[in-house]
């Protein structure tokens, strides 16, 4: 199962965004750390309803989204599973494309959506990488690079 790790997801949009994403493709976990606001928040389904039908009329889905407190202990609870963090950066050197995901064993680290991943934070990834942009821009938001990454390892998996 394709883990997913957010720190402190705070927009309401990027929430609905994800939530979209991580329901259309299936078969992932979110982890959620730091001062976040809930998936379940007013705003968050008020605007996946939206977009749906049938969530308008039967609510989420099941989904497995854990809430830690602390990044450092997400961090070191999924390292102690054997997990493989990968950060997500547009200052990594590595592009994303680069990467063999076919593997079970992942998760994929966003930060925050105004300023990323810290170093320190990165500093206790495994790999960082970016998806590879023009030199025009420096930053895409949460509710791009997740789907982007999302169903490019699904992809590699053999989902689609």
């Amino acid at each position: 199962m394709l883990k997913l790790v957010f720190d402190c997801l705070r927009a309401p949009y990027d929430w609905a965004n994800i939530l979209q994403t991580v329901i259309a493709v299936g078969d992932c976990e979110i982890y959620v750390t730091g001062n976040s606001i809930r998936h379940d928040h007013p705003k968050v389904l008020g605007k996946v309803a939206s977009w749906s039908k049938s969530i308008k009329e039967r609510g989420l889905p099941k989904l497995s989204i854990h809430y830690v407190f602390s990044f450092l202990d997400c961090i070191q609870g999924l390292k102690a599973k054997k997990i493989i963090t990968i950060g997500t950066s547009p200052y990594a050197e590595e592009s994303f494309y680069g990467l063999d995901l076919s593997g079970d064993n992942l998760a994929i680290v966003f930060g925050t959506e105004s300023s990323g991943l810290t170093k320190e934070k990165s500093d206790l990834i495994d790999k960082m990488v970016k998806l590879p942009m023009s030199p025009a821009l420096d930053f895409m938001t949460l509710s791009v690079v997740v789907p982007t990454i999302v169903y490019e390892i699904k992809r590699q998996q053999g989902a689609f």
